[in-house]
């Protein structure tokens, strides 16, 4: 008797840790998922900030953006809301959406500068030292165009 309910503590016990570590792994999969997306629309956001970049020069210089530069922020816009559908975790999502599509904004600057500022708090969650530092050189090309110097750097 002893030994049958030995067997069957055993059996339960094994079963408990299987259950246990499925659930685990599930949760670990996922939360990489999740990781993965908000990388990925991070990136994104990262590009259609650089793409960005040239709405705010176009109005500082009070010039037309190019078509194949409206044409790539628009797509990208839509690559990004595309993703933020399949990621409701993301913290920021609502921020985001509102600096791609709200109405609320009267200068591409002030976009362009709301961007900057979520980008930013995504930043944190996703890469902290790269979104300090290119935060840093973002600051400093702003800085410059102001003053009326261009910079000599490829990106």
């Amino acid at each position: 008797m002893n030994l049958l309910i030995g067997f069957v503590a055993g059996i339960a016990v094994s079963l408990f840790s299987a259950i246990v570590a499925h659930l685990l792994t599930r949760r670990r999969e996922r939360n990489r998922a999740v990781e993965d997306r908000r990388f990925t629309i991070y990136m994104k956001l990262m590009e259609l900030h650089g793409i960005y970049w040239w709405f705010t020069v176009a109005e500082f210089h009070a010039e037309t953006v190019p078509e194949d530069v409206r044409a790539r922020a628009h797509d990208l816009a839509w690559q990004i809301a595309d993703l933020l559908r399949s990621a409701d975790e993301v913290e920021q999502l609502s921020e985001v959406l509102d600096v791609l599509f709200g109405p609320d904004f009267a200068t591409a600057t002030e976009r362009y500068e709301t961007l900057e500022k979520v980008l930013a708090r995504f930043g944190k969650r996703v890469n902290p030292r790269y979104a300090k530092k290119m935060a840093e050189i973002s600051e400093a090309h702003v800085r410059m165009l102001r003053s009326g110097t261009r910079s000599n750097a490829p990106g």
